[in-house]
């Protein structure tokens, strides 16, 4: 049996077996993104010889696609085994840098509407009030219909008061005077206002705002941020209770810890790719 033949027979049965390639196929590309892909969890470390095994590749070939990609950065190699460097990473992120806030939030509000059976939104904050940029809905009792593209007041809603509360004080100080101009009728009142200001003070403390009948009766929603790569609050992250007949005191420690991990998945996508 020849040397080849043998390293064929040693490539481990888990090994898929390549569909046939097309013609104008380029065989080298494939064989690089091959090396690339042969590391995994269970094979971080590889020698040379190991990575000729699994890629089917000549000692000589699979040296030359590795000192390649050492040279690249994508691999680097100690005590004579390889293994990825986090730029590989790059490869991902700069396919996700192509998606919007609402590509990303869109299949997370639809699991986490599947999970705690509440309606589900994003918004982000656009002059006095916010934007639904996301909603996934299920049968409520609000007066108003919501979807993407609507506004609200967001000094009115959970979702608004964590928007708020991120800002600089100066800027918040001209997001409430703005408010103010937009419309009278929604403006908060002198001592409405002193009061959101020290509301405002505890969401950015806690971490979350909670709205019980802030804008419908029988509407309770609890909401947390979203941050962007660079640390910075783009959006919050809402679901919404109707005719729970329940206080603070229960909704939130059911339904925060859930609501928390889906932002925290959201956010970690948008710190990846999206320049917001």
């Amino acid at each position: 049996m020849t040397r080849a033949k043998s390293a064929v027979d040693a490539v481990p049965s888990s090994t898929p077996v390549r569909p046939a390639r097309p013609k104008d196929a380029v065989q080298s590309l494939e064989r690089a993104i091959a090396v690339l892909t042969t590391f995994d969890r269970d094979h971080r470390h590889l020698t040379l010889t190991e990575v000729a095994e699994r890629c089917r590749l000549p000692r000589s070939a699979a040296r030359r696609f590795l000192h390649t990609l050492v040279e690249l950065g994508y691999i680097e190699v100690s005590a004579r085994k390889f293994t990825l460097t986090p730029q590989v990473l790059e490869l991902g992120y700069a396919n996700l840098s192509r998606f919007t806030l609402a590509d990303v939030c869109q299949p997370h509000l639809e699991a986490l509407t599947r999970n705690l059976g509440l309606s589900a939104s994003v918004t982000v904050l656009d002059g006095p009030d916010i934007r639904y940029v996301n909603r996934v809905d299920i049968a409520s009792g609000m007066s108003v219909s919501l979807k993407s593209g609507s506004r609200l007041p967001a000094h009115r809603t959970a979702a608004g008061r964590v928007l708020l509360a991120a800002l600089p004080e100066a800027e918040l100080d001209r997001h409430l005077d703005l408010t103010g101009t937009q419309d009278p009728h929604s403006a908060p009142a002198h001592d409405e206002r002193s009061r959101l200001e020290r509301e405002l003070d505890i969401i950015r403390r806690q971490g979350w705002a909670f709205a019980d009948q802030l804008l419908d009766v029988g509407v309770q929603a609890l909401s947390v941020p979203l941050r962007s790569r660079t640390g910075r609050v783009v959006g919050a992250l809402t679901v919404s209770m109707y005719q729970t007949h329940e206080p603070a005191r229960t909704l939130v420690p059911r339904y925060l810890p859930p609501l928390l991990e889906t932002a925290g998945r959201i956010s970690l996508e948008l710190r990846a790719g999206i320049d917001i």
